[in-house]
């Protein structure tokens, strides 16, 4: 784990890769380029330095026969003086025909120029002066480097600005490029990120014009499409799931686990807030000769009846549930004081015992009601729960000895076959 955590901090964004490789190429370009045109340029001034330098030797040359002739120095002097300084002659000499020096001009220097020249070298041309055939001496000029270093100073300024312009364009198109390629991939994760917070299945990513990103976006969709099937499967399969674990198939209740939540989170509630809640425990009377003589059908639709009654009957904040067999509990909260509890109480009974009709039997269910009041009799919820039965059974006691147990009477059509006998044989007797 250590080994991988460095690569990470040094992580960066496609955008910088992608910036950095263009910018590095694009300077190389450039600086490729301008070392080529600034030698190409050296080189062409060179040679138009020479032959300009050839062309004064020739002009000087010329102007030099008298002066050579009549080895008239000072002649010679002027015409060297009037060679322009714009030329950047360091050196002009005349000499006649013994090769003595007749006249000679030197333009003065800093030790710069100088070392530069040194470094460059100069270009130093003689020619030879001839007159009816005769030689008559030779001038040497030797030009320095002062015009090609100003040439070349303007033209290294040029390339300079041009780098610059061209550095300019090429970021400008480097970053539109980057944004062109980067952008849809920013947009996935701005995606991926509200999935992950929203779980939005509905997002799809943009279309885009470059190839691989768009084949990247079809297979992306594509995926989003079966994580939403998936998700939507999930969800309907935690929801069975749950209410397996939470709702009683049979009654459509909650179960014991669920009620046993509901309990403790109520029961906070109420110690939070100083009130009252009552929990109620109910049994069916003689459930068991239910089963026996209507079938475990019939048993299963008196639970079922009795559930939906549960379900219908609202009391404050109630919870009803059923946590096994033929046992009931409901919750009730908030409660004022215990006659209320007991007012409840009856209305459970007064519901519960209403008739049933199962397998053309009017049935009558016994259910016996118990409660227990939290906190007046105890703050805890196992020992409420246990008083809450303990109650119910004492109720169940009470009822057996008044003969108050489930019930079931004659068939709705006998009855009526009993009445229609009954009038038959009354009708001659008031005849």
């Amino acid at each position: 784990m250590s080994a991988q955590q460095p690569s990470v901090d040094r992580a960066t964004t496609s955008a910088t890769h992608i910036g950095r490789a263009l910018l590095l190429v694009s300077t190389l370009s450039i600086v490729m380029v301008s070392v080529g045109a600034f030698f190409v340029s050296y080189h062409f001034l060179h040679e138009q330095m020479q032959q300009h330098l050839r062309t004064l030797v020739a002009f000087t040359a010329n102007e030099s026969v008298a002066a050579l002739d009549f080895r008239d120095a000072q002649v010679a002097t002027e015409i060297l003086r009037a060679i322009p300084e714009s030329e950047g002659v360091t050196l002009a000499e005349m000499r006649d025909a013994s090769g003595s020096l007749l006249a000679q001009m030197r333009a003065p220097r800093d030790d710069f120029s100088a070392r530069l020249s040194s470094r460059l070298g100069s270009d130093r041309l003689s020619q030879d002066v001839f007159a009816d055939g005769r030689r008559l001496g030779s001038v040497t000029i030797e030009g320095g480097n002062g015009p090609l270093l100003r040439a070349l100073a303007g033209l290294l300024g040029w390339c300079i600005l041009v780098m610059l312009a061209v550095a300019l364009i090429s970021f400008s198109i480097a970053r539109r490029h980057t944004r062109r390629i980067t952008q849809p991939i920013l947009e996935l994760r701005s995606i991926v990120q509200r999935l992950i917070q929203h779980r939005d299945f509905s997002q799809r990513a943009p279309p885009s014009n470059l190839t691989e990103v768009e084949e990247l976006r079809k297979e992306f969709n594509t995926l989003l499409d079966e994580i939403r099937l998936r998700d939507h499967l999930l969800t309907r399969t935690n929801a069975a799931l749950e209410r397996v674990a939470y709702v009683d198939t049979l009654t459509g209740l909650p179960n014991r686990a669920m009620f046993e939540q509901s309990l403790a989170r109520i029961v906070e509630t109420c110690a939070q807030a100083r009130a009252r809640a009552a929990l109620f425990y109910l049994d069916i009377d003689a459930f068991k000769t239910v089963n026996d003589t209507f079938g475990h059908t019939a048993g299963d639709a008196l639970l079922g009846e009795i559930g939906l009654r549960l379900r219908d009957w609202q009391a404050g904040e109630s919870v009803a549930a059923r946590i096994g067999g033929d046992e009931f509990v409901v919750l009730v909260s908030p409660l004022h004081s215990e006659q209320d509890a007991a007012r409840l109480g009856a209305e459970l009974q007064k519901l519960l015992d209403a008739p049933v009709r199962m397998n053309g039997q009017m049935l009558h269910p016994g259910i016996s009601v118990g409660y227990a009041i939290y906190p007046d009799m105890t703050g805890e919820i196992e020992e409420l729960i246990k008083l809450a039965d303990q109650s119910m059974y004492r109720a169940k006691d009470q009822r057996y000895l008044q003969n108050q147990i489930t019930r079931w009477g004659v068939a709705a059509h006998k009855a009526e076959k009993a009445q229609t006998a009954a009038g038959t044989s009354s009708a001659p007797a008031s005849g």
